[in-house]
């Protein structure tokens, strides 16, 4: 047996489709005007959203630390790689903080803000601690011998005498 579609054969209400679909579940042809209590929550789901995004960089702290487990002190090509993108990401997102920022519009994104930037200083000062652990921070004595000045000696030892100057 071969198909065949005969296309003439249909009614002609069938050609659009627009005329057999019926309304989508939900639809409504009255439009009324949105009750006030409305605009409150919408007030309302700008605060969620604007903290949503304040807190999205400590969202990431358990994540970073996981990786900076992970990848261990070693100095190799991925952990420094891993270490520069946990540089990368806060400094970013705060130079680009009014860009996140300006989709929401209100007046009380003060708290937000501070809890966004100092969220990205945590991440900061993760990053920091991992460079510190790799030893790729200037942290202890030994790497500053090069500008210290060396000592001068006040007695010396010859044989078994003590020579004070």
């Amino acid at each position: 047996l071969k198909w065949k579609v005969d296309f003439n054969a249909r009614p002609k209400n069938q050609w659009n489709p627009v005329l057999n679909l019926s309304n989508p579940i939900g639809y409504c042809d009255d439009f009324e005007r949105v009750p006030d209590h409305e605009q409150e929550d919408n007030e309302h789901l700008i605060v969620k959203r604007s903290w949503d995004i304040a807190l999205v960089p400590l969202k990431q702290v358990p994540m970073n630390m996981f990786l900076m487990w992970m990848i261990g002190n070693t100095l190799s090509l991925f952990p420094i790689i891993m270490t520069i993108m946990m540089f990368k990401s806060p400094f970013s997102s705060l130079f680009s903080y009014k860009v996140t920022f300006q989709k929401l519009e209100g007046r009380h994104h003060i708290l937000q803000k501070i809890v966004f930037v100092l969220s990205n200083f945590v991440l900061i000062g993760m990053a920091l601690y991992k460079c510190s652990a790799m030893g790729l921070l200037p942290t202890h004595p030994s790497d500053w011998i090069a500008f210290e000045v060396p000592k001068t000696r006040i007695e010396y030892g010859v044989g078994g005498e003590v020579l004070t100057l």
